[in-house]
């Protein structure tokens, strides 16, 4: 990789590795949740909320810590944000009861977003333009490995050492990545005539937790529907009081004239239904190994490694190319293919050739990779340098908007049509172990048709954001910065 700025590659590699500890964590904890719950002798209702508490801090903080970052410095925010991961990952594999570990896990998560919400401004400002792609493939390449790992390391992991060991590895890397940040991120430049928008960032956190949080209940039976709907109504409310707000403040947390930029704007909420449509796959696929071809953890999380490998070798392709060339047909082209893939997906049954399995992971994978290098591009080259942070941070909450958003309308889909479905089968006589794999592979049908529309959506959005090339638009819009 030809990164033409001092210490650049070095810069790339310290983001890469945040990005992986910050991407490995959630997926290993995902993996870690039936023996924490038994550990601590707890329900499954409150052992959720280890995965729930964080998915939703870094959610609602991103934008926070993005305009923070533009205003103190990028540098300082990563730096405290790989730190206090390293530190809150040794309290929470000491835990002594589930309440600490939810507490510790919410303060994993301020730290993580520190991380996330700064790491592509920070790789933005170490490379020259003309590399931004390829730069930014390094950090893609790291999901990739990290989603990857987290599933079948962390389960053996887990069998092995214990649910605690997914925390305590973060130390060594923790460790090292925060010198490797001290010595390698170029330092912050003074700023001054800005002001941190404390009211602004309250509304954010507040209308994304109370939006985002009945959603993702919506599959839980026992939850009050009065409570949702209240939850989601103030939300609603309190994100509008916000977007006002932002409108007349001196120094908003976030710019709203940011949104007046088409490519910036779409490539955002491509970036929503893309990640949609992948977490509804990643959702369905462990239940569908596990439950219809009772497969164990660990090997259902090596059944789903060419996902991660296509994406792996596919995003610096897809990096270099968009660098070139008009981004936005790579990453419609990786749209297309994903959406295919998942539509072959859901006509999968348990007898169905373990290759061809492969196969449409593998091809999963690729789409991924055509899209999430070039359209993270379109978005970080479409704003000027002081906006790096907060643009970061966009999308940055996009991608966990769609990760929630993902989970829980697939969870609420899999439990409503199962049951449907059970009921419609039972009636013409099917019992036992074959009814239960007609209902769940007509409700896995139905995910996955869901789960496509969202990749055709993003299609639309990313033809439609324009024709410059990335490259070409960062050039513009820091010409008229100057």
């Amino acid at each position: 990789m030809n990164l033409i700025k001092k210490n650049s590659r070095l810069t790339v590699a310290t983001v890469a590795l945040g990005t992986f500890m910050t991407c490995f964590d959630i997926n290993a904890t995902n993996v870690a949740l039936p023996l924490i719950q038994s550990g601590f002798n707890t329900t499954i209702a409150i052992v959720q909320w280890v995965v729930v508490a964080y998915l939703l801090t870094l959610c609602a903080t991103q934008l926070t810590f993005g305009r923070v970052s533009d205003l103190y410095g990028l540098k300082k925010i990563y730096v405290i944000g790989f730190a206090g991961f390293t530190v809150s990952s040794l309290l929470c594999g000491l835990s002594a009861n589930i309440g600490m570990l939810i507490i510790f896990r919410i303060i994993q998560a301020l730290c993580g977003s520190m991380l996330m919400s700064t790491g592509s401004a920070i790789v933005i400002n170490a490379v020259s333009p003309e590399n931004r792609g390829k730069a930014l493939s390094v950090t893609a390449i790291a999901v990739a490995v990290a989603t990857c790992a987290g599933p079948s390391i962390g389960g053996i992991m887990t069998d092995w050492l214990g649910w605690s060991s997914i925390f305590f590895i973060n130390i060594p890397t923790g460790i090292i990545g925060t010198v490797l940040a001290m010595r390698n991120i170029q330092k912050d430049r003074p700023k001054s005539g800005s002001k941190f928008d404390p009211i602004g960032s309250v509304l954010i956190i507040l209308a994304l937790v109370l939006i985002l949080l009945p959603l993702d209940m919506l599959s839980k039976s026992t939850v009050n529907p009065i409570l949702i709907f209240g939850s989601l109504i103030t939300g609603i409310v309190a994100l509008g009081a916000f977007i006002l707000y932002e409108m007349k403040s001196d120094h908003p947390i976030l710019d709203l004239n940011l949104f007046k930029n088409r490519v910036f704007t779409t490539a955002n909420f491509a970036a929503i239904f893309f990640y949609m449509c992948e977490f509804m796959l990643v959702f369905i696929s462990p239940y569908y190994l596990q439950q219809q071809r009772m497969l164990s953890v660990s090997f259902s999380g090596l059944m789903m490694l060419p996902m991660s490998l296509a994406m792996m070798i596919m995003a610096p392709i897809s990096g270099s190319i968009s660098d070139k060339y008009d981004s936005r047909f790579i990453s419609c082209a990786g749209l297309g293919i994903l959406g295919i893939a998942v539509i072959a997906f859901s006509t999968f049954h348990p007898d169905t050739p373990t290759v061809l399995l492969l196969i449409v992971f593998a091809v999963t994978g690729i789409g991924a990779g055509m899209f999430h290098t070039p359209n993270n591009s379109a978005v970080m080259g479409s704003v000027p340098a002081s906006s790096r942070g907060v643009a970061g941070a966009t999308l940055g909450t996009m991608r966990n908007i769609g990760m929630v958003l993902g989970e829980a309308t697939s969870a609420a889909l899999l439990s409503y049509n199962i049951d449907h479905a059970t009921t419609i089968f039972a009636a013409t006589g099917l019992e036992g172990a074959a009814l239960q794999q007609a209902a769940f592979s007509q409700a896995m049908g139905i995910v996955c048709i869901v789960s496509a529309g969202c990749a055709l959506v993003a299609l639309f959005l990313s033809l439609v954001r324009g024709k410059n090339r990335c490259v070409d638009v960062l050039k513009e819009t820091e010409m008229k910065v100057v």
